[in-house]
């Protein structure tokens, strides 16, 4: 592999000026952090023009990348891409940042952030790869932030390090930005195109250039402040979180009433988006992201004397929704005159979401956890997204699609194409099938539904 030369400066340059010089080949990008998102991302970026260096901390995948073999699951048309930017010496991934730094104009970070089950956060990854970046960091060179974070963390918290290690001043000898990632595992390339990005500078400088390294996809939007953009990912993510709150309000409400909650939900949606955007129910919310970001933004609310109560209350409805499947479960069995203890209960779809590999927060793990309080002879689980060892591993037993179907209760967690494609088989065990994806609308028992004789 050939090395990469750094030809232009952006930073202080028109956006124009950077999209023009990353479509002519002219720019390097070091992509600190090629993982879900960031791997898609920086392949993206080879195939509009850049020379692009990927940075991970994990030798065997950096090898297996520079093969040109890619790691992730499920992700359309990153394999024949990453293949085709690796041979056409457009892409290449090294465990160096520092290195890779030196060898790049802009240097994006997009390291995970980690934390715990309430939100408060640990910068140390994201800090380490600025400290590590930093050291190869050059007058005229552009930091952009991608990590979704807290407001004011590229500023208070990544700043100083970058400052630290590279001796230069953001603002004056480099430029800073944020632009979130506005992305969803499974739809990466996509989505990346599809919806205009957000940035936002410590000076206009920084906006512009990052403008322009984003233009190569499309629209871009740029906030008049840094903080203003790093609010936009954590505000959508959050309006996310309490409108699925509603929606799982009311299929608790639904219920009782004898009422289908989807039916409500989709009668007011139908054709009112101008007024009327109600998400949809679901055994809970997991993933990376939604059950994340309230708490950055309560967290704030807190250190500004703003009472974030709205918020909490989304996240508890939300929380609840595993124990309510599981409650439902129980419905479900004594209706056929049968306990938890001593059934055989399976879940379709581990997964948080249909046709992904992610378990971050997912519902089904909450689900296993508490149907063992009930000592249940088995807890099955089949999801053609994992192997029978990770099945295992995660406490189920792994299970046929078939051998799944024949428990004493079925729950649907993830629509997941396979599962679309036999829908007649789910439909023949509707009568202790529990669908909380609506993926069979008649269904008998569902999250927002239940039967009307078992109400009480």
């Amino acid at each position: 592999m050939r090395e990469v030369a750094r030809m232009v400066k952006v930073y202080r340059k028109s956006a124009t000026e950077v999209s023009h010089a990353i479509r002519k080949g002219d720019v390097t990008i070091d992509l600190v952090g090629i993982g879900n998102m960031g791997l898609p991302v920086a392949v993206a970026f080879a195939k509009e023009g850049a020379q692009v260096v990927g940075v991970r901390t994990n030798q065997a995948l950096v090898d297996q990348i520079n093969r040109g073999e890619s790691p992730l699951i499920g992700e359309p048309k990153i394999p024949e891409l990453l293949t085709e930017m690796v041979k056409a010496g457009k892409f290449r991934a090294t465990t160096d940042g520092t290195a890779a730094a030196k060898d790049s104009d802009v240097i994006i970070l997009l390291v995970p952030l980690l934390v715990n089950a309430i939100g408060q956060e640990d910068y140390s990854i994201i800090q380490r790869a600025a400290e590590v970046a930093g050291k190869g960091l050059e007058k005229g060179d552009l930091v952009i932030t991608s990590t979704t974070m807290p407001p004011g963390a590229t500023e208070w918290v990544v700043k100083p390090v970058l400052e630290a290690a590279s001796g230069l001043v953001a603002g004056k000898d480099f430029g800073l930005a944020h632009s979130p990632e506005r992305l969803m595992v499974g739809r990466v390339v996509r989505n990346l195109y599809k919806f205009p990005k957000i940035v936002g500078g410590i000076d206009q400088a920084s906006t512009e250039a990052a403008a322009g390294v984003y233009g190569v996809f499309g629209d871009v939007v740029q906030t008049s402040t840094l903080l203003a953009a790093e609010l936009v990912k954590v505000a959508e993510g959050t309006f996310r979180d309490v409108n699925i709150g509603y929606a799982n309000f009311l299929a608790k409400l639904c219920e009782p009433l004898g009422v289908d909650a989807w039916e409500v939900i989709a009668a007011a949606n139908e054709d009112t988006n101008e007024h009327c955007m109600i998400h949809r129910p679901s055994a809970g919310v997991g993933g990376h992201c939604i059950p994340i970001y309230p708490w950055f933004l309560i967290n704030k609310a807190k250190e500004v004397g703003i009472n974030p109560t709205f918020l909490r209350q989304a996240r508890h409805i939300n929380d609840s929704m595993p124990l309510h499947t599981v409650d439902l479960v129980i419905r479900c069995l004594n209706s056929k005159k049968k306990s938890v203890k001593g059934s055989t209960i399976s879940l379709l779809g581990i997964s948080f979401r249909a046709d992904v590999k992610e378990t971050r927060f997912a519902p089904s793990l909450r689900i296993l956890e508490q149907l063992r309080e009930y000592n249940p002879k088995a807890i099955l689980a089949c999801d053609p997204f994992f192997s029978k060892k990770e099945l295992t591993d995660f406490g189920f037993t792994a299970a046929s699609f078939d051998e799944a179907l024949n428990a004493d209760c079925v729950v649907l967690l993830a629509s997941h194409s396979a599962f679309q494609k036999a829908k007649d088989k789910l439909i023949a065990i509707e009568d202790r099938l529990i669908d909380t994806t609506n993926l069979l609308p008649h269904s008998k028992w569902k999250v927002g539904r239940i039967p009307i004789d078992h109400l009480t």
